[in-house]
């Protein structure tokens, strides 16, 4: 009996090991590819640009724009807190300096993002602050993804949220043709043309700009008005498993003008920057400690409590086996006939 019992529960357990390693996978996805709640990362874009030199608004002649000028911006992203209904609360605080150390860009980014779909949620309301505001705006609610891509990323188009127009745009696949630190990364890249900012909350500066003809440039002193546009080019290399931004190109311009297409239009900015090496290097590295262990918790873990299962299974059915071969132990098998009592004379009654 104890042998029948230890047999049974070895092949059960083996079996339900086997479907654990099967079912495990999909019942933990939702949590292994979560943003922890102390996620935190630093980027930094790196370029030269023509900027709008702002001191030449308030004097005589026309708007002056200085070309060439280096410019860096520093950008920390962390998980703020978590709401009640287990959201998390994303700060993202970006500030560009030019080479000589002037400021020229501040915002800090309030948004709640679901961990899991790294997509944005409609309370608590997001808000954008601009440097020079003393409270910070609530913004338009939020579609498509928000700073990276969802895990297990496709080679298809993705809905995705630009911040400086505060409006969802379409980050078009290109191509999965670069490899960073021996991590294969899709392309993809999204653009806005020629947006006007008038009402943006984003916008941290005038949009609408009245000044003399002189000062754009152009002949007499009659008041023309420019109103301030904005385009943008961004290059996104994306690892797909973690669907982490490895490498970043941005190519943003904006610019007053009369309307798009003006030929008399005055840059405010205009340039290319993108990730740093270090930059790209620290992002591949957390790319593939978020690679890791996703294979450990979809490949590795299921694979060992397979293998362990099916060798109980194995295990059980060798005892089983065992337990009926003949001379085992088991039951009366080996056990040795009685000798049969001969009918031969009682040697008192033979003698008598």
């Amino acid at each position: 009996m104890t042998r029948k019992i230890l047999v049974s529960a070895l092949a059960v357990l083996g079996v339900l090991l086997v479907a654990a390693a099967v079912l495990a996978p999909g019942q933990l996805r939702d949590s292994a590819v979560r943003v922890p709640s102390d996620f935190t990362q630093e980027t930094v874009l790196a370029g030269t640009a023509s900027l709008l030199d702002r001191s030449s608004v308030m004097v005589p002649g026309p708007l002056k724009v200085d070309d060439g000028t280096e410019i860096r911006i520093d950008t920390t992203t962390k998980a703020e807190s978590s709401t009640d209904s287990g959201d998390l609360v994303v700060r993202t605080e970006a500030r560009g300096v030019t080479g000589a150390g002037t400021e020229f860009h501040s915002a800090i980014d309030v948004v709640t993002v679901d961990p899991g779909t790294r997509i944005a949620v409609a309370a608590p309301e997001s808000t954008m602050q601009a440097p020079a505001a003393a409270t910070a705006k609530p913004t338009p609610a939020r579609t498509g993804t928000y700073w990276t891509f969802p895990a297990d990323t496709a080679r298809s188009d993705y809905s995705y949220f630009d911040t400086a127009t505060l409006t969802p745009v379409t980050a078009r696949y290109l191509d999965a043709d670069r490899e960073i630190e021996g991590q294969q990364v899709l392309h993809f890249r999204f653009e806005v043309t020629d947006y006007d900012m008038a009402g943006s909350p984003a916008n941290s500066q005038p949009a609408r700009l009245p000044l003399p003809a002189s000062k754009w440039g152009l002949p007499g002193d009659e008041l023309i008005v420019g109103n301030l546009y904005y385009t943008l080019v961004q290059d996104m290399w994306v690892e797909p498993e973690t669907g982490s931004v490895l490498d970043t190109v941005v190519q943003p311009t904006s610019y007053f003008a009369s309307a798009p297409g003006d030929p008399n239009k005055v840059v405010v900015y205009a340039g290319e920057l993108r990730f740093t090496p270090e930059t790209v290097a620290s992002l591949a590295r957390t790319a593939q400690d978020g690679r890791d262990s996703l294979r450990l918790v979809f490949v590795y873990v299921p694979i060992g409590v397979a293998v362990v299962g099916v060798l109980l299974v194995l295990f059980a059915v060798y005892l089983a086996v065992r337990g009926r071969r003949p001379g085992s132990g088991g039951g009366t098998a080996g056990a040795a006939p009685a000798t049969a009592t001969e009918d031969r004379p009682d040697p008192v009654s033979a003698g008598s």
